[in-house]
Order: C-alpha cells, then sequence, then structure tokens
C-alpha cells in the first residue's frame, strides 16, 4: 500500500535537518519521483545546501564504469586518510581476517580507501592475522583460512592500479549521493573515506 503523497509531504516536514540531510545524501535510493518534489521544497524552505537534491537525485541513476570513475577522482586525489600522504592516487581494498578458537570461528571482511601502500599494510596485517590465528578452529577455520589468504593476496594485486579498481568503484557508487551533493568539499569528502579501523 502506498502512502498517500500530502502524509509524505508531512512526514518529511516533521524531519529534522540532519533526518532531512542523511535522507538526500544517504537513503534516497527507490523514492517515487513525486517525492524529490517535496525534499527540494524542504530544502528550499529550511535554506539548506541546494546541492542535497543533486544528492537525492544522484542516488536513482544508473551509472557507466566511466561516470562512476569520474566521480571516484574526486576521492582518489585526497589525502590517504591512514598516512596523511599527499600525492598518491588512492584507491580501495578489502582486508579479509579469519580468527579460531576450537569450535569457535569468527571472519571480519572491512573495506579500506587510502594509498596503495596503506592498503598493502592493511592486507598484510589481514594475512598474517589469518595465517597465525585462523586454522585453530574445527571444521571452518581449517576449511576457511585457506580461502581469507587467498582473497587478501588478490586485494593486494589490485593496490597499485592506475586506474580506480573494483572496491573504490563500489565504494564510490555506494556514496554517489555524498560525493554528488559535498564533491567540492574536502573536508567533506575526507571524513568519507575515513572508514573505521
Amino acid at each position: 500500500m502506498e502512502l498517500d503523497i500530502d502524509n509524505i509531504a508531512e512526514y518529511y516536514k516533521r524531519m529534522s535537518n540532519q533526518e532531512l540531510i542523511r535522507v538526500s545524501t544517504q537513503d534516497a535510493r527507490g523514492l517515487r519521483p513525486e517525492v524529490f518534489e517535496i525534499i527540494e521544497k524542504e530544502i528550499k524552505k529550511r535554506n539548506l545546501n541546494p546541492d542535497l537534491l543533486k544528492g537525492a537525485l544522484a542516488q536513482n541513476k544508473e551509472y557507466s564504469i566511466e561516470e562512476l570513475e569520474k566521480y571516484s577522482s574526486k576521492l582518489r586525489d585526497l589525502a590517504c586518510p591512514i598516512c596523511g600522504q599527499i600525492g598518491q592516487q588512492l584507491n580501495g581494498t578489502v582486508a579479509h581476517s579469519i580468527r579460531s578458537f576450537l569450535i569457535v570461528t569468527t571472519v571480519r571482511t572491512e573495506p579500506f580507501i587510502a594509498c596503495p601502500q596503506c592498503l598493502d599494510k592493511k592486507n598484510n596485517i589481514a594475512l598474517i592475522t589469518s595465517a597465525l590465528l585462523g586454522w585453530w578452529g574445527i571444521p571452518w577455520g581449517i576449511l576457511r583460512t585457506p580461502t581469507y589468504l587467498y582473497r587478501n593476496i588478490k586485494a593486494k594485486s589490485h593496490n597499485h592500479m592506475d586506474s580506480p579498481n573494483e572496491t573504490l568503484l563500489s565504494f564510490t557508487l555506494s556514496n554517489i549521493g555524498e560525493i554528488e551533493t559535498y564533491g567540492d568539499d574536502k573536508s567533506k569528502m575526507n571524513k568519507l573515506i575515513q572508514l573505521k579501523d
């Protein structure tokens, strides 16, 4: 059952500015077309950044690889969020780690956006952790540890690519609303790529 447009307008009217900004930059995927008019009115009425509407609309488009590469260039030229180095183009990786103890096996998959050297370090830490602590669980530790070692080695092979790798392109697509809204604000883009350790 679809909500009446007046009820939707009332819902957005009751949102705080922070909630409206979050929806516009992160959670607008799949909204009905008429909802964008409501968002636009609320943005204007509250005198918020007009680029918020662009961020909402950006989440509802299809993108070619070339378009995603263009958006990712706004991230690639930032300072590395781990070491602070400027001048090397950033890329992405996923560090896969596994730890086991008897019958308990835990796995962790963490994405990172950073310079190639820092990405290598993250994959190396995951490799060492998995190699030392992954095997000690029966049966999953023994079965899954080789897979996680392989995944890190494969991820490392993409850290030094000249073009944005698949991890960075995926991150770009997932955060397209924020990149469209704040792409020229380096401090906001720096916060966006500072993923949790």
